[in-house]
């Protein structure tokens, strides 16, 4: 199955090309392991090129550069770059393994991808993982999300695709929530309280993405989602300051998140919700998005536009 042309110019091609095929056993502590099944995942989903003859509407390639980041941040594990081994104690990698192991049990019920056995976690961890072929339940709503995603699509649900696109972040959405109850019950020492911070607001922020069906293709990654997160560990504040510009006001506006009283942040999101109900409004994601987050002189138009989304019956 073809790939975009444009990935050779990407460090996410290294590993697109040379990553081993899975063989009898999925094991999702290696780096390439979970790679190769987000590429098998994301060939399977286009037999008739439903998204594309090079595939590059395929909404499954946020995952793929979202974990190519991890591995490229150090975010994994510290010893990942070097033997492509992910710590099961790596708050990064568990929220990660959500999206990549969940989805491919839900390709597999579906269908899609071969059942290939998950091989559990080589040591004793402070997070839940498939142990023995058995899922943990509070991640048994991600397979059956996933499963439905995976079905729609394979049925013919990539024709439009606004519905594809919402029931993968129905799905993606079921997953994360699992990781912030996660988050919120282990000691995730020694990983830094800024980094375990940015990660907590960072689910608070796909939150927002969810409500709004954020396109996650090859085309909307490369065009806006490169340069908006940050390349180091956040261990300090300066660490924050130290950023470009693009990524430290987006990073600033996550770890806002982070730590926004609950009351608030479910009130921000239900009238976020509200603004997103339409087409024309999700149509217009970027600019309102950045309206509600930097409001500033030069937005003040898409802040008239948000108020009306959000007035409209």
């Amino acid at each position: 199955m073809a790939h975009p042309e444009e990935l050779a110019t990407l460090d996410l091609h290294s590993v697109w090309t040379t990553a081993e095929d899975l063989g009898a056993v999925l094991d999702p502590f290696r780096f390439e392991q979970r790679m190769a099944a987000y590429r098998l995942m994301i060939q399977n989903t286009n037999p008739a090129d439903a998204f594309g003859a090079d595939n590059r509407h395929n909404p499954l390639w946020g995952l793929m550069f979202q974990h190519q980041w991890q591995f490229r941040t150090g975010r994994l594990g510290a010893d990942t770059q070097r033997d492509g081994r992910i710590d099961p104690d790596s708050p990064w990698g568990y929220g990660n393994y959500t999206l990549s192991v969940i989805p491919w049990l839900g390709a597999a019920a579906a269908g899609v991808v071969p059942a290939l056995p998950v091989a559990d976690p080589p040591t004793r961890s402070r997070f839940r993982y498939v142990t023995g072929g058995v899922v943990p339940e509070e991640l048994a709503a991600g397979v059956a999300d996933w499963s439905a995603y995976f079905t729609l699509v394979r049925e013919g649900g990539a024709a439009d695709p606004e519905p594809a696109r919402m029931a993968l972040w129905k799905a993606h959405k079921t997953c994360l929530d699992v990781v912030v109850g996660a988050l919120a019950d282990v000691d995730t020492t020694p990983w830094p309280d800024q980094e375990v911070a940015f990660l907590r607001g960072w689910c608070r922020m796909v939150d927002y993405l969810w409500a709004a069906a954020w396109p996650t293709d090859f085309a909307f990654m490369t065009a806006h989602g490169l340069d908006v997160l940050p390349e180091t560990l956040l261990a300090a504040p300066e660490d924050v300051r130290a950023l470009p510009g693009k990524a430290r006001g987006n990073v600033a506006n996550i770890l806002r998140l982070a730590t926004m009283p609950k009351w608030r942040y479910d009130l921000n999101l239900w009238l976020w919700k509200r603004v997103m109900r339409t087409r024309e409004a999700r149509a217009r994601v970027l600019p309102l998005l950045d309206a509600v987050f930097n409001p500033r002189p030069e937005n003040a138009a898409e802040r008239r536009r948000l108020l009306g989304h959000l007035l409209r019956p």
